[in-house]
This record gives structure tokens, C-alpha cells and sequence, in this order.
């Protein structure tokens, strides 16, 4: 049994545990972290994107009528987060300054060292967005609107919009010091219904030498398509990728003609602005589009865009300049997208 001797002593004991509960649980109702301002914009670590974000908006943004919201194909926008860190409610109306940052030119040399040809380029030429978001009491997030014309923009450059949360003692607020959160490294690519990757496995490709076309064939993985306007895209040529340095001279265009208007098949015209390449096509390739709900998800719409008899050749002239090699590539290629009709396509972009 328990004397008293001992269960006053338990009891004391207990009582300061107690009174710390008591206190942690009153330290909540106050700010834990600071205040601090910056953008919701993760960056890439790994894959061909690394130190900047990708984010993928329709080529041209519409409205509730299917027309152009700023009065043309190619005008876009993107609203990118500004958030108030913190572990309470922001108390205070906020104003906060956003400027173009000057870590562009760090970035490609840490990312590519001398390899010019892979360097992200300023995009500020090309997108406008006001100087000032205002973040009202009450409030962590508010969006700042970024607009975008994809019109005459060549994607075969990899176009980066460099931003910063600019701070002064005057302004009232804290800049996040973590630069990955003060800063906003925004990568901002168009989508249509034919951009994405397509994956090409049942695409091969036939080197030529002397006009001899070798009976094995190469295998092919993916072709990437890129948004020029809303019924074209561009790919490179053969294996050639965004990785490749010689990557602008081997572009091959693909414009997709539906049969009729709003139908599901048409046909794919490809072109070759490089007369160097030798590009040349054997027969005219044509697409379909299929979308039927997944059997056991059935929210998710599968929406798969086929392209079948590609078939064109091509000259490497510039890898080995003193002995150009022609290649011949034929097959089906095929994108899938997965979307949940419970959400906006755009929110579930990611190639």
C-alpha cells in the first residue's frame, strides 16, 4: 500500500507537468515564426528543369465562351501565389513589391557552366504583371496576375521569368530569407490539345549512309511536341531533344486538321523550315482522338490523342559535318492524359 509520505510526492510531481501542458497550449494563441512574405513556387530538383518551376498554361487563355479573354489566340496568364508564412493569421494589410530578379544569369552558370546553348533566357520581354500585390488583414495568399504572349515566341529557346519579392523597411513586411521562397524562377510553358510528350515506342528509326537504309531499326522512347498555335506543334527531328546543343536546326512542325469542325480524326502535316535537313515526308499522317472514362476511377476522363503512318527522313548534317548521316523514322506515336473532370484541366497539367 501507499503511504501518504509517497503520494504527496507523486502529486507534486505531477502538478509542474501539468502547468506545462497548461502553458504550451497558451503559447499557440501567439505567433510562432515570423512573418515572412514570399511565392508558392517549389523548385525542380531533378530532370531537365532543375533550379527553375514549370508550370503549363492554356496557349490562349479564354472565357466562359470559348473566345479569346484578351482578344487573340496566343495571350495567356498565370496567377502565381504570393503567400504570408506564419503560424497565425496575417494581422496586417500588406503591400507587397514584386521586381524582376537578377539571379537569371547565376542560375544558367551554377546549372550549365559554359554550355550557352542550354541557358534559360529572360522571358520578361514577354509576360507584364503589376509592381504591387496587395495582401488584405486576414488573408495568407493572394495571386499576382501574370499575363503571357506565346505569339512569335520560339520555344526551342527555354524561357525563364526570373521574380523577387523586393523588401524595405518601409514597405512593412518581411521577405522570406530562404531565396528558393523569396524568389520565383517561373518556366512558363503553353499547352493544346496536341502539345505534351508523346510516347513513341512504337516509333523507329532506320539510319541511311550511301542511300542504304540499314535493316535495323533504333529504338525510340518519347518525342515532346511543343505549342506553336492551337492546331500545331514543333519536335525535333529523330532523337534530337531539348538536351541537344544542335537541337534549333532539326525542328519538324506537325499542324493537325480535323476532318470537320469539333471532329476526332484529321490529318497531320509535317514541315520542315531547314532546308539543310533534306526533310522529306513518304505519306500523310493522320490522328485520332479517344476519350473514355477509366473502368475503375470513373471521375477520370482518358483522353489519348494517336498518331499513326509517320513517316519522314532527314539529314544529320551537323553532328559529324564531314560525313552527314540521313535517318529515316517511321511508326505511331501516342499521348495519354488522365483527367479528373471533378477539377480544371489546367490544374492537372503536368508533362
Amino acid at each position: 500500500m501507499f503511504s501518504i509520505k509517497k503520494i504527496t510526492i507523486t502529486g507534486l510531481m505531477i502538478l509542474p507537468m501539468l502547468a506545462s501542458l497548461s502553458s504550451c497550449n497558451s503559447d499557440y494563441t501567439e505567433e510562432q515564426y515570423a512573418h515572412y512574405v514570399g511565392f508558392v513556387a517549389p523548385l525542380a530538383t531533378s530532370g531537365s528543369s532543375v533550379g527553375v518551376t514549370t508550370v503549363y498554361v492554356p496557349f490562349t487563355r479564354r472565357a466562359e465562351d470559348g473566345t479569346p479573354k484578351y482578344g487573340e489566340e496566343g495571350l495567356s496568364s498565370y496567377e502565381l501565389p504570393v503567400q504570408v508564412c506564419g503560424s497565425t493569421t496575417n494581422p496586417n494589410d500588406l503591400t507587397v513589391h514584386i521586381a524582376k530578379s537578377d539571379t537569371l544569369p547565376i542560375l544558367n552558370v551554377e546549372r550549365f557552366s559554359t554550355r550557352e546553348e542550354l541557358w534559360y533566357i529572360d522571358m520578361s520581354d514577354y509576360a507584364t504583371y503589376p509592381e504591387t500585390v496587395f495582401i488584405p488583414a486576414g488573408k495568407d495568399i493572394q495571386n499576382l496576375l501574370i499575363n503571357v504572349d506565346f505569339r512569335n515566341l520560339d520555344l526551342s529557346d527555354r524561357y525563364v521569368l526570373p521574380l523577387t519579392v523586393v523588401e524595405k523597411p518601409e514597405y512593412g513586411y518581411k521577405r522570406n530569407p530562404r531565396k528558393n521562397y523569396a524568389t520565383a524562377m517561373l518556366r512558363i510553358l503553353p499547352y493544346t490539345d496536341f502539345s505534351g510528350p508523346y510516347q513513341a515506342t512504337n516509333l523507329k528509326f532506320y539510319t541511311i549512309v550511301d542511300n542504304v537504309e540499314d535493316n535495323e531499326p533504333g529504338a525510340m522512347t518519347e518525342v515532346q511536341c511543343y505549342a506553336v498555335d492551337e492546331n500545331t506543334v514543333f519536335f525535333y527531328a529523330g532523337t534530337f531533344n531539348e538536351s541537344s546543343l544542335l537541337r534549333k536546326n532539326f525542328k519538324v512542325y506537325a499542324k493537325f486538321t480535323p476532318h470537320s469542325e469539333g471532329a476526332t480524326r484529321g490529318t497531320v502535316t509535317f514541315s520542315c523550315d531547314n532546308p539543310e535537313m533534306n526533310f522529306s515526308t513518304a505519306k500523310e499522317a493522320t490522328y485520332t482522338i479517344l476519350e473514355q472514362p477509366d473502368p475503375v476511377q470513373t471521375y477520370i476522363m482518358r483522353r489519348t490523342v494517336i498518331v499513326n503512318d509517320v513517316d519522314y527522313t532527314f539529314t544529320d548534317y551537323l553532328s559529324a559535318p564531314s560525313s552527314p548521316i540521313g535517318y529515316h523514322v517511321t511508326g505511331t506515336m501516342t499521348m495519354e492524359r488522365k483527367l479528373n473532370t471533378q477539377m480544371p484541366e489546367e490544374d492537372q497539367i503536368m508533362f
